[in-house]
């Protein structure tokens, strides 16, 4: 009789262990949810806009890099490069910031953001590819 009483309650155990583990996958799934993240900025810049204006930052910061050793350059900061892209598409600092904060708090919709970033540069650096492979190729 003990046996099975013993039995009875490692099953018992098991059930209530698997009843947990089943309650905690529930939790797990349900807070891995994506949230609303923080609340929509009043002036929030739309994605297309963001997606622009990240691109041209982005190029800014390229052209900086590329050139950075030269005296021209010197004289241009990267942070100058970042406010004539604000100047450009006539949003204030803390708009852009503001809005910054509230897409990376969306990590789903940031990445679909940075993605079209990441596309139109390559798209742009697979064009200069192909005119540097036409100007290198021999006269016949």
């Amino acid at each position: 009789m003990k046996l099975s009483m013993i039995i009875v309650k490692r099953m018992q155990t098991r059930k209530t262990t698997s009843y947990i583990l089943v309650l905690l996958f529930i939790l797990l799934g349900f807070s891995c949810k994506e949230k609303k993240g923080f609340p929509k900025p009043k002036n929030l810049i739309n994605e297309k806009q963001m997606v622009n204006m990240l691109y041209d930052i982005h190029l800014g910061e390229a052209y900086a890099n590329q050139y950075r050793f030269q005296d021209e350059m010197d004289k241009i900061k990267s942070k100058d490069m970042y406010y004539s892209v604000l100047d450009k598409y006539e949003v204030a600092d803390s708009i852009f910031a503001q809005s910054i904060v509230y897409y990376s708090s969306m990590p789903k919709v940031y990445e679909r953001i940075y993605q079209q970033v990441v596309d139109r540069l390559n798209m742009l650096q697979e064009e200069n590819n192909q005119k540097e492979e036409v100007k290198i190729k021999p006269e016949e």
